[in-house]
């Protein structure tokens, strides 16, 4: 089964992940509003092509956010 795994990184060092089922990510996506969809692909993210094309194994997309006043990265990738 493809699974999505989510990472959170501060400086380099892991500070969450989680992975849920690939299918389970394609129904949540469904549901994100057009421009909520929109808007994670202007930041760098476009979980479309990343949950539904035929990419090798190992793809990844990152994400960089602001939380709480902290930098801080997301790695997403599908482990297939």
């Amino acid at each position: 089964m493809k699974m999505v795994r989510i990472e959170k990184y501060v400086q380099g060092v892991t500070q969450e992940r989680f992975k849920l089922p690939a299918g389970i990510a394609r129904l949540v996506v469904r549901l994100l509003p057009t421009e909520a969809r929109a808007q994670l692909r202007r930041r760098g993210l476009d979980v479309d092509a990343l949950l539904n094309t035929a990419t090798p194994a190992g793809d990844v997309q990152w994400l960089d956010v602001r939380e709480d006043g902290v930098e801080k990265r997301i790695c997403i990738r599908i482990d297939r």
